[in-house]
């Protein structure tokens, strides 16, 4: 029986308010009782009893949940934070994502003896989800060097990530240099140059709205339209929403927060479907599936961009409070990994591996979705930034 994308929706966000409820009594980052509250109806629970099926609508709610988090992102980080912690950011942003990679491709060749599945999962584990993080931010109001420090770093690192996969496929599978620097050049600062523009635009027409009513519907038509450009012009998405939130705030100057204000209303709601729907695609098959290699996975990762953080931060002389917890805001993991493993599927020359790949991100995902709440508010909170 097919059941209406409505009715699964609203079972989706009246689950996840209840749990929230439960979380809240034990003052535990809401977002993870979202996550949780998707996988009850995931497929191999209430999902799979009740038949429900949320692949063919769920993306696109996925991906503009995502550019509405992004594009706060990008407006959360000033030139000012940037020239006072610019250092900071870009050495722990280099420090947190090579570790990553390091740790991981030492640990699965050490357990696997395949220097390709090895190189392609430490490669993966360079990039992070900013939507746990910022969503534990804002529900705890957190200010301070760490946050700005956390913020910038989620906001660069996927770069990084990008230009890491690009440099590996290579690599791997004998790509030609000059195409993949050119397709990898034309996704990263294509994103940037469509970011800069429709931000610009995004803050000229602001700044002549008189009716406040008419910003939140200017912001989410320039959300929509620059990931609809991005995907047809197989550019980043995510970097597009950063930029577009960055040089809106730039260009706007003081007056920026009117454009930011209208969507911390709808902030809660994003956050409620992005998490539900990320939690209802778990499956305990793929989960099962070479659990082993996740659990190895999952903590080289987590090893490996704490230490980095922690040596990168010595080196750029960061604050005491960024050096001992920004590692434990870049644990989780989400959207651009999936989205680099599933791209791993139509390579002929890693078809052994590139199934198990997905298995593993998907798995670790899950994982890292639930329990990087937890890890991002004990940063925040030991840091004394955050208002409980």
């Amino acid at each position: 029986m097919q059941h209406s994308p409505l009715l699964m929706l609203g079972l989706l966000l009246v689950s996840a308010l209840l749990m929230s409820l439960l979380a809240s009594r034990f003052n535990i980052p809401r977002i993870a009782a979202y996550a949780v509250a998707g996988m009850l109806w995931s497929e191999d629970l209430l999902g799979g009893v009740l038949g429900l099926d949320m692949t063919e609508w769920s993306q696109a709610l996925t991906q503009i949940a995502l550019a509405i988090i992004a594009y706060t992102i990008g407006g959360s980080i000033t030139i000012e934070q940037l020239r006072r912690l610019g250092k900071t950011i870009t050495f722990c942003t280099i420090g947190e994502s090579l570790g990553a990679v390091i740790a991981v491709v030492f640990m699965v060749y050490f357990y696997q003896q395949n220097w390709v599945l090895a190189l392609v999962l430490g490669v993966l584990a360079a990039t992070t989800a900013p939507a746990a993080t910022v969503a534990v931010i804002h529900q705890y109001r957190s200010k301070g060097p760490l946050t700005t420090s956390l913020l910038g770093v989620v906001a660069l690192d996927d770069i990084l990530g990008l230009i890491l996969f690009s440099l590996m496929m290579v690599l791997i599978t004998g790509l030609d240099l000059g195409d993949a620097v050119i397709t990898s050049g034309v996704e990263i600062f294509g994103g940037v140059g469509l970011g800069v523009v429709i931000g610009f635009l995004l803050a000229f027409f602001g700044k002549k709205v008189r009716n406040q009513s008419f910003l939140l519907p200017m912001v989410l038509s320039a959300l929509f339209l620059s990931q609809g450009l991005a995907e047809w012009w197989h550019i980043s998405p995510l970097l597009t929403a950063i930029t577009i939130g960055f040089s809106a705030r730039s260009v706007y100057q003081s007056g920026g927060e009117h454009l930011f204000a209208p969507v911390e209303y709808l902030e809660e709601l994003v956050f409620i479907i992005f998490f539900t729907l990320a939690g209802a695609h778990f499956k305990l098959s793929v989960f099962l599936q070479g659990v082993d290699l996740v659990i190895i996975y999952v903590f080289a990762r987590v090893i490996g961009k704490m230490v980095g953080i922690r040596i990168a931060a010595k080196l750029s002389q960061a604050p005491e409070t960024v050096a001992r917890y920004l590692g434990f805001g870049v644990v989780p993991q989400a959207g651009i990994a999936i989205g680099l493993a599933l791209s791993l599927l139509h390579r002929p020359e890693l078809q052994d591996i590139a199934l198990l790949v997905l298995n593993v991100i998907l798995a670790s995902t899950l994982i890292y979705e639930t329990l990087g709440p937890f890890a991002t508010r004990y940063a925040i909170v030991k840091a004394g930034e955050a208002r409980l």
